[in-house]
């Protein structure tokens, strides 16, 4: 989904009441909004502070802007924006009025959608990076879950490289990943800057974000810390701490040389500098005024480290799907939210996999069929804990402890003792026949049809 990187969002705010509030959502010009943040700002450290620190509108035009603040609480932004500014936004955006509790509620359920956190950042400490970061991937990311494989040779290759950057920050999102250093995400008109602006707002993407601190290497893993950060947050803060490149920092494979050149050279003649000084093995984007740079970096850093919550990588996970799920509407809590990809297989190897509806129901995916049109409109999938292991069996592309005519003979034997009626081993044989099942190619398994091999809905290139 493409975002117009010229308009931005915001929320206005006006107490219209003893208990009457009016908010606003609002889409505005990148450069008004810059304009608002430069206001001293009112900060709140909750919704409840915020609500009822604003003022009653009393005068046309000024309005009260809710935005997060650097140190991750709420703040008001109160600026005179002109007399015709309601009337010229009659028709922009939305707006909810009502009681206080009403709104608030709104509020909250707004700023979630867009990506804020009302909860300390997860972090990961002295972990093995790569694995880490893999796990995430596997629960967020559901299409093109190869660009991990871009980032693992990036990261690999950074903590092997002692002239390499440290700090990264790493996106997972619905169709992909991205990894960049985290210097280059701070400097306008790069690649890494505007990738990573591209997905603001964007909801359908499911974005988590984190900033990632290379150690070292350790029994050949990739050792370091790992802090989740509020993505639209970090968004905010680069609008007003980002630089523009001044110099670009060249190393060329051969021969092994460094050059700098000034930006607007490099970027008109890159081609014809490669074709004089050969491959370009990587680049540093260079800024005015590097030690302002530093001290911006520090200060994201910081504004993430101020509410942390130290935690496993397998307990994160377990939230991550919780909060997709509830906010999908699925709370029953009895299913593992399962990727499209792992649903795709599950239906080839025959496992039970259901899809799952909004007012809380499932339904089992019969055939291929069913998944493909639940897919296109856009369902979850769920499966019970003990398919979901014998799925992760299937995905390790091991290879089996028996081969088919040893498991035929089991799968014959353990039919044959449920047919002689041994009430007390009835579970533990309905398991061991319905794994046999799923091994065995001719028993169960469901033959997908020629249309499994074409492009999964949804599959559009980033």
């Amino acid at each position: 989904m493409k975002m117009d990187m010229e308009v931005e969002k915001v929320y206005a705010l006006e107490k219209t009441g003893v208990d009457g509030y009016y908010l606003r959502t609002l889409y505005l010009p990148r450069e008004t909004v810059q304009e608002i943040r430069q206001q001293e700002p009112a900060v709140y450290k909750d919704l409840h502070g915020l609500f009822d620190g604003v003022p009653c509108a009393d005068v046309d035009g000024v309005m009260n802007f809710v935005m997060p603040d650097s140190h991750g609480g709420l703040c008001v932004r109160t600026r005179d924006m002109g007399r015709d500014f309601p009337g010229r936004n009659q028709y922009n955006g939305d707006s909810v009025e009502g009681e206080r509790e009403e709104v608030m509620a709104e509020l909250r359920q707004r700023l979630q959608r867009d990506g804020y956190h009302f909860r300390p950042n997860a972090c990961f400490r002295n972990v093995d990076v790569l694995e880490t970061l893999q796990k995430i991937m596997e629960h967020n990311t559901s299409f093109f879950q190869t660009d991990f494989a871009y980032d693992r040779e990036m990261l690999l290759e950074a903590a092997r490289d002692r002239n390499a950057p440290r700090q990264f920050f790493w996106m997972s999102r619905k169709g992909g990943t991205w990894c960049f250093p985290e210097r280059s995400v701070h400097i306008r008109q790069t690649s890494p800057h505007n990738t990573w602006f591209y997905y603001g707002g964007c909801r359908v993407e499911h974005v988590k974000a984190f900033r990632v601190e290379l150690r070292g290497m350790r029994d050949d893993r990739v050792m370091g810390d790992i802090l989740e950060i509020d993505y639209q947050k970090h968004l905010d803060y680069l609008c007003t701490h980002s630089h523009d490149p001044a110099k670009v920092e060249v190393v060329f494979k051969n021969p092994n040389s460094c050059r700098t050149f000034g930006w607007q050279e490099y970027e008109q003649n890159w081609q014809a500098i490669a074709d004089r000084y050969g491959t370009v093995e990587r680049k540093r984007y260079l800024v005015k005024d590097e030690c302002q740079l530093s001290r911006d970096m520090a200060g994201a850093c910081g504004m993430f480290w101020d509410a942390v919550d130290v935690m496993e990588v397998d307990d994160y996970v377990k939230r991550l799907e919780q909060d997709r799920l509830h906010e999908y509407g699925y709370t029953a809590g009895d299913l593992a939210l399962t990727g499209p990809v792992d649903a795709e297989r599950a239906v080839k190897q025959g496992l039970e996999c259901y899809i799952l509806n909004r007012d809380g129901s499932r339904e089992p995916v019969h055939d291929w069929e069913d998944y493909r049109k639940a897919l296109s409109h856009g369902k979850l999938f769920g499966m019970e804990a003990g398919e979901k292991d014998i799925l992760r069996y299937f995905k390790q592309d091991a290879v089996p402890l028996f081969n088919e005519e040893e498991m035929q003979k089991i799968y014959s034997l353990a039919l044959q003792a449920g047919m002689e009626n041994e009430p007390e081993g009835s579970s533990l044989l309905d398991g061991i026949i319905h794994k046999a099942e799923c091994f065995l190619p001719g028993e169960r398994q469901r033959e997908a049809s020629a249309e499994e091999q074409e492009m999964l809905p949804g599959d559009v290139i980033q």
